[in-house]
């Protein structure tokens, strides 16, 4: 699906074209350490490096996945070298040889620090390579999201019980803490991780022309749409234990409005008419919930809610989706009142969330809506992933890639 005329011309593809351009020359220029070849691990958000800050697989990962997807555009293609160094690192020091998937984190030398098998993770690699093969046609990179896939599906797949456990140690077995990050349930069933598992085999099931994937996606599709979706509230629940009992009360909006488009976008890979029409209906319901009780006066999504307690700050990545989100939902029913609260989220993000001194986004905002400028702009778990994403998915849905080379021809 892309968006009509009047929009390719509109202000929404305007300020991507900007925005992608100064996102690319901040990741480049002061994400980049020139004397490693790599990018740092931790930048601060007055752009002081960190040489000595560890590398996680999540951060590395999502940058391969943005630098490939990136280079896939024509306007783009000469940061290919990029993608083709995260791919270098990707297999050399987070591949585990001995037992095969990809450890979580390495020390600045790269010498692995934790080695356990993170299903998040795993499913950010699949994601990751999947896009490199599509940018480079390295049959490698096919081949080892592959085996990953293959992976989660003997090893971290739920035999008895459905889904995927969070997490397994270094030789795939069981471990007691499973967390993602100190601030999750430590439960072996996760909304969040289910979610990337979708994103990963969506991507993987373009590329990989396999049958088999396609089985995969689809029951995880259908698994995520009716173990995690609340049908009465419209949110979806974040945390379960391995027989599918509830263990928490707490709402992400922004995993909400995530989950809208995603899955809508598995939908159409799978070529499943009655998954696609009922990712449709269902997507439009989250976005008019969101609407309704996740949005600020001045249209910034909200973080979560937990027992009714509201996180009253705002992050970065929760505005990203959003604009994502109500594009999806423009397309899917044509209604403008979507494309005027994905505009209403992108002049959010302009007004608050640019580092207009020091470049690319805050993290948080607080509740007087002043940036929060204690946490890095790039570490761990920040790369140009949920900002690139967004302005990626407003050229891809625009056709600027098919206009520039129009315009260049």
């Amino acid at each position: 699906m892309e968006i009509e005329d009047t929009i390719n011309l509109g202000a929404l593809r305007n300020q991507s074209v900007k925005g992608l351009n100064s996102i690319v020359n901040w990741w480049t220029t002061y994400g980049f350490d020139s004397d490693r070849n790599r990018f740092y691990g931790e930048v601060s958000n007055d752009n002081s490096p960190n040489p000595s800050a560890p590398l996680i697989i999540i951060q590395r990962a999502r940058l391969l996945w943005f630098f490939s997807t990136l280079s896939q555009l024509e306007s783009f293609a000469e940061y290919k070298i990029f993608a083709d160094n995260q791919y270098l690192e990707l297999i050399n020091h987070f591949y585990d040889n001995q037992f095969s998937g990809f450890i979580w984190e390495v020390d600045c030398n790269y010498a692995p620090t934790n080695k356990r098998k993170q299903t998040y993770a795993q499913a950010f690699c699949i994601y990751a390579l999947s896009e490199y093969y599509a940018l480079s046609g390295n049959e490698e990179a096919k081949l080892l999201a592959l085996e990953t896939f293959e992976n989660l599906e003997t090893k971290a797949w739920d035999n008895s019980n459905d889904g995927y456990i969070e997490a397994l140690d270094q030789k795939w077995a069981f471990m007691q803490d499973m967390r993602l990050s100190p601030k999750d349930k430590n439960e072996p069933k996760t909304m969040n991780t289910h979610l990337h598992v979708l994103e990963a085999y969506t991507t993987l099931a373009k590329v990989a022309t396999s049958h088999t994937v396609e089985i995969s996606l689809a029951r995880v599709l259908r698994l995520y749409s009716d173990k995690f979706f609340n049908k009465d509230n419209h949110h979806f629940h974040l945390f379960f234990d391995k027989n599918w009992k509830i263990k928490s009360n707490i709402i992400s909006f922004g995993h909400d409005i995530e989950s809208a488009w995603l899955m809508q976008e598995a939908a159409e890979v799978i070529h499943d008419r009655e998954l696609q029409n009922r990712m449709k209906i269902l997507s439009l319901s989250i976005a008019d919930n969101i609407m309704n009780v996740g949005l600020s006066p001045e249209v910034g999504v909200k973080n979560e809610i937990d027992d009714s307690n509201s996180d009253d700050t705002f992050d970065w990545w929760p505005q990203a989706e959003a604009v994502i989100g109500y594009i999806n939902a423009y397309e899917v029913s044509n209604d403008p009142k979507y494309l005027e609260v994905a505009n209403g989220c992108m002049r959010y993000i302009q007004k608050y969330f640019l580092n207009e001194k020091h470049g690319e986004w805050y993290w948080k905002i607080d509740h007087t809506l002043k940036p929060v400028i204690g946490i890095s702009k790039s570490n761990g778990w920040k790369a140009p992933y949920h900002n690139g994403r967004m302005y990626l998915e407003i050229l891809k849905r625009s056709d600027y890639d098919k206009d520039f080379k129009l315009n260049h021809s």
